[in-house]
């Protein structure tokens, strides 16, 4: 007799290794059981059911994958068929993986039962990690965190590809100063390995500067009047690093400090007994937004726009309340919860915005009108829900029930294409970055969104950032309008440009925006392929087997 069954085990009180399993396919929150296929049990072809998995944690089919380990030996008459591929032979310990919509089967027609763990969990991660995570560093453990899968599949094969012992990396995925390193002494051998070998400290997040002898201007950091006293320009990261090399007795030059800040060692001469790099961890670690390259084939570009922009923001910062206040009200979505007075904008500015009164009247009008408009109408949400708050002590975070504190919509906008529909309908990303007043360009997921959305995008960011786009391999719009706004050092200057473009290109009717996005699609399909091509995301295309 034949039973279309298996007896299954997945109860709350799994071993720890059972787990743990997950680190070992690189997945995240994974759901465990075990399975066992006495004589004559056959699950014939099926797709695994993630229905539950997914209410449970708000996750999308799309991003599911389904991992086999085995638990014993091959035995005669043990199958298993993974999309229509049959398997035997395996070993204890060998596994697969796949994705859930493939069909999988498995029988046992032989003599002695047949044991398997099956998981299911998510390829992409959201979440936040804000530690120091030290990797062959002498005298010192690797973290239990490091066996999270985001460290193991997306970090040390970026900074340590073939896991040579040699190599020496710490990589900080936080803000601020780093505490952790005030705990790290290492004996002579462990100083003398450093300073034979070097060591890499990997900077994940954008670094908190400061004026020595001044507090951060904007919360956790400091944004600058223009021109910079480079003389007097610090980092709260670089200071820990410094202090680290200095008890330690590590050579000048031998700690290379990677970040993601663009002029890095031009802008930070005190420093100079650590070798500054921009080489930006977090740029490199980004991954697709799962499920758009389907909808992109499908019939995303088909939709005439009706809006002339979008612009989405999160937490507050002096150059988003600008662009807020200047786009409210306007022909296009506008994510933005705050409704202060143009008086807000102007306490603690790094430049004078009342001289765009004579220097730019029509602008700095506009300012003030829609500013109005932004007080009586705030919330501006687009995905979000109309009733978001603000909840933290000094205001400038946002509040959704479902996020944990400090997280933002960027560690969830890869998950789905939750914003696919508003950016179908728009023309142009106007994309406010992390920072917008410092000396040091760089870059995140913000302008690498509309590269995937195919969407054009106007970057209010520190100067010289599109050009450090091209340098990463990217194309921007200099051929359709007027990018010389990256080049202006000033910030209040630059600033000002970048909302003269915008005003040019509200002005304009959408029909005129359609034919020239159609000239743009050359540039807007490059920049998309460049970035599925730098996107560190594994081929699963085939079943991946490992041994």
């Amino acid at each position: 007799m034949i039973n279309f069954n298996v007896e299954e085990y997945n109860e709350p009180t799994m071993p720890e290794w059972a787990r743990d399993i997950g680190r070992v396919f690189g997945l995240f929150d994974q759901e465990t059981k075990f399975i066992r296929l006495n004589q004559y049990d056959v699950i014939p072809p099926h797709t695994v059911s993630t229905t539950d998995y997914c209410m449970e944690n708000k996750a999308d089919p799309d991003d599911l994958m389904t991992g086999m380990l085995f638990l014993e030996d091959w035995q005669p008459g043990h199958l298993l068929e993974i999309d229509g591929i049959p398997h035997t032979n395996w070993k204890r310990g060998d596994w697969f993986k796949f994705w859930t919509d493939k069909e999988v089967s498995y029988a046992n027609v032989g003599k002695k039962n047949m044991y398997m763990l099956q998981l299911i969990g998510k390829e992409s991660y959201v979440g936040q990690l804000e530690h120091l995570f030290p990797i062959n560093i002498p005298n010192r453990h690797d973290k239990p965190e490091a066996s999270h899968p985001f460290v193991q599949t997306s970090i040390i094969p970026l900074v340590n590809p073939r896991r040579e012992t040699r190599l020496l990396n710490m990589v900080y995925m936080h803000n601020g100063y780093i505490t952790e390193l005030d705990e790290f002494e290492h004996d002579e051998q462990g100083v003398a390995k450093i300073n034979k070998y070097g060591l890499t400290i990997w900077l994940f997040e954008p670094m908190c500067s400061y004026y020595q002898g001044e507090e951060f201007t904007q919360g956790f950091y400091s944004e600058f009047p223009f021109p910079e006293d480079k003389t007097r320009m610090r980092s709260k990261e670089l200071d820990a690093i410094q202090r680290y090399q200095h008890r330690n007795g590590i050579l000048p030059g031998m700690i290379r400090v990677a970040s993601g800040e663009y002029g890095i060692k031009e802008s930070y001469p005190h420093y100079n007994t650590l070798n500054l790099e921009c080489q930006d961890l977090y740029v490199m670690s980004q991954r697709p937004i799962v499920g758009l390259d389907a909808l992109i084939k499908k019939d995303f570009l088909k939709h005439k726009f009706s809006k002339h922009f979008i612009s989405l923001n999160w937490r507050f910062t002096k150059h988003r309340q600008i662009i807020a206040n200047f786009l409210a009200g306007e022909n296009g979505y506008l994510s933005w919860y705050f409704n202060d007075t143009i008086d807000v904008v102007k306490d603690k500015l790094y430049f004078d915005i009342e001289a765009w009164k004579e220097s730019s009247p029509v602008i700095y009008e506009q300012l003030h009108k829609n500013n109005l408009i932004c007080q009586q109408h705030s919330p501006y949400t687009v995905d979000k829900p109309s009733d978001i708050g603000i909840d933290s002590e000094d205001g400038i975070w946002p509040s959704v029930a479902e996020y944990k504190d400090g997280q933002t919509p960027s560690l969830y906008n890869t998950k789905e294409t939750m914003l696919a529909n508003f950016y179908r309908d728009v023309f142009v990303d106007i994309v406010t970055e992390t920072r917008f007043a410092q000396s040091c360009a760089n870059y995140s997921e913000k302008v690498l969104q509309p590269m995937q959305y195919l969407k054009p995008f106007i970057l209010l960011a520190p100067p010289h950032c599109l050009k450090y786009l091209k340098e990463s391999g990217y194309q921007t719009f200099d051929q359709f309008w007027d990018e010389s706004y990256d080049s202006i050092e000033d910030h209040g200057e630059r600033l000002k440009k970048v909302l003269e473009l915008i005003k040019s290109l509200l002005d304009k009717p959408i029909e005129e925006l359609h034919e020239l996005y159609e000239q743009m699609m050359p540039v807007l399909e490059f920049n998309r392929e460049k970035y599925l091509e730098l996107t560190v995301l594994p081929n699963y295309n085939e079943t991946e087997f490992h041994s």
